[in-house]
């Protein structure tokens, strides 16, 4: 599996070079499938030299985690804080900007979840709803364990994101609400 080359935090031409290498990456996926993108093409859409790459990541595969990393972490930092006092649980608080960020990148998450990003894009990027899911996962007391149910909901939200972006991205906070409900529904089975 790859991995993200660890490194001292970023100077401004490091991270512009991650940026482009990403910015690359989504323009390539966008237009062509997973299996048909190298290194060397990514390469040659950010204009950065192939050794340079090799600096900031160990492969395309570590490129698209570290994009799918920085989605998690500006979904979690952008959530709003848990609901003080509150007798029940509310809802996966993240949701909501997941939604607004899909719709205002239609194209970007129609190239991550449709059929051309192939099976290893979508894996990741349910990977990454599930760690999402995990993070503010109620305890459990029904009869799936937890992370089985944190696998069914990153599915159904994968599933549910593709959908609504085929339907033409409207009306987000109800897509938003609709999966929480769902999600209330699978958790308090028993």
């Amino acid at each position: 599996m790859s991995r993200i080359v660890s490194a001292p935090p970023l100077d401004r031409r490091a991270a512009r070079t991650r940026l482009a290498l990403t910015q690359a990456l989504i323009g390539l996926l966008a237009e062509r499938g997973w299996d048909d993108i190298a290194v060397q093409d990514v390469c040659e859409r950010a204009d950065v030299a192939r050794s340079t790459f090799y600096l900031h990541y160990d492969g395309k595969d570590a490129l698209l985690q570290g994009g799918l990393d920085n989605l998690r972490a500006m979904l979690r930092a952008n959530a709003p804080p848990p609901t003080d006092g509150a007798s029940c649980w509310n809802g996966f608080r993240f949701v909501a900007g997941l939604v607004d960020h899909a719709r205002e990148n239609r194209l970007i998450f129609r190239s991550v979840v449709g059929r051309r990003s192939g099976h290893a894009v979508q894996q990741r990027f349910r990977e990454t709803l599930v760690r999402l899911i995990e993070d503010e996962l109620p305890p459990g007391e029904g009869c799936l364990p937890d992370d089985a149910r944190a696998r069914c909901l990153g599915a159904l939200l994968s599933e549910l994101l593709g959908w609504w972006i085929d339907q033409g991205a409207h009306d987000g906070p109800a897509l938003a609400a609709q999966f929480n409900l769902a999600a209330k529904a699978l958790l308090a089975q028993r």
